[in-house]
């Protein structure tokens, strides 16, 4: 740390300043990496508070990765870089994609503890076509009942198999079947992939409720 002046904004060094602030015996080795993502946040957080070490994304399920910091600073310089020699503006074409549209949730706006504008906002998207929609389900699925049914049964399966799958793999890594077991192993692919699995089957609730409210309808 002694290699930045004071006050400096870099990610690693801020992730490093809090491990610090809990264990001072937690400072890396010179030359270690710091593994360090970027969340979304609240409007006006600056970009450095946003920055979270992928152990706190993993337990949180609150916080989301920031995929609009990722793509316009990540992916799409380079790719302007190699298109723009053809005549292609990749960041107008960019612009142009639809985007997912959020609304405030009355649950989220109760607490307003947290900084993650996770908390804040839910889409509005249909989860049978996935247009976008006012409701928990578009005008057109819900004329069509036989079609939300084969769907959303259809989508639970899958997040079930999928879950079922990723946590054979786990258990086989492990030589163990308990379920309290917590894999650190952050260079793991499947550690991601069981999160996001596990993340699914947690609104599989929703869908059966979803389902059960319009067959009885």
């Amino acid at each position: 740390m002694s290699g930045y002046r004071p006050g400096a904004c870099v990610p690693a060094l801020e992730i490093t300043r809090r491990l610090l602030s809990q264990d001072k015996c937690a400072e890396p080795r010179c030359g270690e990496r710091v593994p360090y993502v970027i969340v979304y946040g609240s409007p006006g957080l600056p970009l450095i508070q946003l920055v979270k070490r992928p152990s706190e994304v993993l337990q949180d399920s609150t916080l989301r990765l920031n995929a609009v910091y990722y793509i316009t600073k990540q992916i799409l310089p380079p790719l302007d870089r190699v298109f723009s020699m053809m005549g292609v503006d990749v960041k107008n074409w960019y612009n142009e994609l639809p985007k997912v549209i959020r609304a405030p949730s009355f649950s989220a706006q109760t607490s307003m503890k947290r900084g993650t504008i996770s908390q804040y906002f839910n889409t509005l998207n249909c989860p049978v076509c996935g247009e976008t929609t006012q409701q928990s389900m578009c005008t057109s699925c819900q004329g069509n009942p036989q079609r939300v049914a084969v769907v959303l049964n259809d989508k639970i399966r899958q997040w079930e198999h999928t879950y079922h799958n990723l946590s054979k793999i786990c258990y086989n890594c492990c030589q163990t079947t308990d379920p309290k077991l917590v894999c650190i192993s952050l260079d793991c692919p499947v550690l991601y992939k069981t999160k996001k699995a596990q993340q699914n089957l947690s609104k599989a609730g929703n869908l059966r409720q979803l389902l059960s409210n319009m067959l009885d309808f």
